[in-house]
């Protein structure tokens, strides 16, 4: 059966019309010929076929930019185990396909007959990418299932041009060996997933949207099938379209769990990663600083308390407690008979020792994962009058993690045992943080300093109540 639309322009004053038959065993049959306005047919021909015209135009751009995905985005198609260009060409195919089930792109172009013979020629090729997308999905990619597919359509496609050629037949009187090929896949699709989860070879994730998709991409093939052989529907995929989109739904989802799982777990990494590597470094500075062995786990542990008071969540409370360890990181770079003298340093030390917070952002300052890093090291001497250092930071500039830092840092420089003292008495030292609040130190973060240790947070359990009671001079920090 052929339908051919004809526009004819409005002046035209005659018609004349040719028959020939297409093939030498069979008369050319006119059935129905009708001569409308040209305008309301268009108009008509518009509005029947938009929808259909629409849907097949969505899949084909899905398909361009799934074909556009794999070839340049290696990456993404590697992480999500799908080949990409398969289901992209896939699309296409489907997308053009559904083309034949309107008028509109032959009143476009003007050559019915191709548009035709092009659509055909899209189902003959659906197999090929169908399979070898499934068989990536399931770990099969090298499965010989995939070149034989392509092998089957190319045969298909060979005897089609050939029997047409011949005249013997057409590609709309052969449609059925090509639904037939279409549904032979679906058996070798289920196969291939079967035999994926018997292997493991496939995640549950990616499996749980495939059956999904997979279910209402058959039941749109098997529908459309039907439609064709019983309800005569002449080749009307609508169904079919309606099925993929779901499908490509399904794959939409499955991507963006699987991009979320992926950042979660690159997350993951990172932090494990930073873990590892503070650890490691505020064992080494404590090692190179023999008074203050301990200082830096202690000084994140406080930071981490305040934090907490503060009302931050968990992973920043992490976060902070990162960079309190190596708040002191710079103090690598500061000579061991500097950083080592007992008693007092001299204003010269003195100096050296405060150049441990430029060294230290130095450091730090290139580990991207964590830039926060290197402004806890450089910050966290920084005053809210401005007497601070390195750089004489007002309250609003310093850094919130720097100004919690400070605390922890100030009350555990006077909390702590030294080789050439004692430490300061726990009322004594926690009396100076209170005097210095607003000036030395950032009030709100010393008075969430005071709330825990008015619950006996804060001091150590083996503290019976001891220690220095005088002020220290030039505190080691």
């Amino acid at each position: 059966m052929y339908v051919h639309t004809i526009p004819i322009s409005g002046d035209t004053a005659a018609l004349g019309l040719r028959l020939e038959p297409i093939f030498p065993t069979a008369p050319a049959a006119l059935n129905d010929v009708s001569i409308e306005m040209g305008g309301a047919y268009m108009n008509d021909l518009y509005k029947g076929g938009l929808l259909s015209f629409s849907r097949s135009s969505v899949i084909l751009a899905l398909g361009l930019f799934f074909l556009i995905v794999g070839i340049f985005g290696k990456v993404i198609m590697n992480t999500a185990g799908l080949d990409f260009i398969s289901f992209g060409i896939l699309c296409a195919l489907v997308g053009f396909t559904g083309y034949n089930d309107t008028l509109l792109l032959q009143a476009l172009t003007g050559h019915p007959a191709l548009i035709r013979v092009i659509t055909y020629v899209c189902l003959i090729f659906i197999p090929y990418p169908a399979i070898s997308f499934f068989a990536s999905a399931a770990g099969s990619s090298r499965s010989k299932l995939v070149p034989a597919s392509l092998v089957l359509c190319l045969a298909n496609f060979a005897a089609q041009v050939f029997l047409t050629h011949r005249g013997v037949s057409d590609y709309y009187y052969l449609v059925n060996i090509s639904h037939a090929l279409v549904l032979l896949p679906l058996a070798v699709i289920v196969f291939l997933l079967v035999r994926a989860i018997r292997r493991h070879t496939i995640q549950k994730e990616l499996l749980r949207s495939l059956t999904i998709g997979l279910a209402a991409l058959v039941a749109g093939v098997v529908v459309d099938i039907v439609r064709y052989y019983i309800l005569q529907s002449y080749g009307s995929s609508s169904y079919t379209r309606i099925g993929v989109l779901v499908f490509t739904l399904m794959i939409g989802v499955y991507l963006f769990r699987e991009q979320t799982r992926a950042l979660k777990l690159k997350q993951q990494e990172n932090a494990q990663f930073i873990s590892e590597i503070t650890t490691a470094f505020a064992k080494v500075i404590d090692m190179k600083d023999s008074y203050t062995n301990g200082h830096s786990s202690r000084v994140a542990k406080y930071t981490a308390m305040l934090s907490r008071e503060l009302g931050y969540d968990e992973e920043t409370v992490e976060k902070y407690y990162r960079i309190a360890l190596l708040h002191d990181v710079g103090k690598i770079g500061i000579p061991k008979a500097v950083l080592n003298k007992p008693g007092k340093l001299t204003d010269e030390e003195f100096d050296i020792i405060k150049s441990h917070t430029v060294k230290g952002y130095d450091v730090l300052k290139d580990i991207s994962i964590m830039p926060e890093l290197a402004v806890g090291a450089q910050s966290h001497h920084e005053r809210p009058d401005g007497k601070g250092y390195p750089n004489r930071l007002n309250a609003g500039e310093i850094p919130r993690v720097a100004q919690i830092i400070a605390v922890a840092d100030c009350f555990d420089a006077m909390y702590s045992n030294r080789p050439y003292r004692k430490r300061m008495n726990f009322d004594k030292a926690v009396s100076i943080i209170r005097e210095v609040s607003g000036t030395q130190l950032t009030g709100d973060v010393v008075d969430a300093f005071l709330r825990p240790v008015e619950k006996g947070e804060f001091r150590d359990p083996n503290d019976q109540g001891g220690g220095s009671t005088e002020n220290i001079e030039n505190i080691r920090k």
